[in-house]
């Protein structure tokens, strides 16, 4: 009986996803309404260009300098850092005996 439950419990999320993205492409349908628009336009109005040449995405410098720094951060985030390993200080001490005879 679990497992029935279960099943039920993964799959209507899914059944009801599914009925609501139905009903919402039925509601889309337009074909039995038609609606007529009308639409003027002037001639003589300007259009403001697509892309403003003065701005600072499009000076080159400013990509330059963007690149730049891209470089920095990636060297500085890929660069062995040897502060943060722990560095052992191994001295040796060698002793030699004489003996006079």
């Amino acid at each position: 009986m679990k497992t029935v439950i279960d099943s039920i419990r993964y799959k209507l999320p899914l059944l009801v996803f599914a009925l609501v993205t139905g009903f919402y492409a039925i509601a889309q349908d337009g074909s039995t309404t038609t609606s007529t628009e009308t639409h003027t336009s002037n001639s003589s109005a300007t259009t403001a260009p697509a892309v403003d040449p003065n701005a600072w995405y499009s000076q080159p410098w400013v990509w330059i300098a963007g690149i730049v720094v891209l470089i920095i951060i990636l060297m500085m985030a890929f660069r062995g850092n040897n502060s943060s390993k722990s560095q052992v200080s191994r001295t040796y001490t060698t002793t030699t005996e004489v003996k006079n005879d």
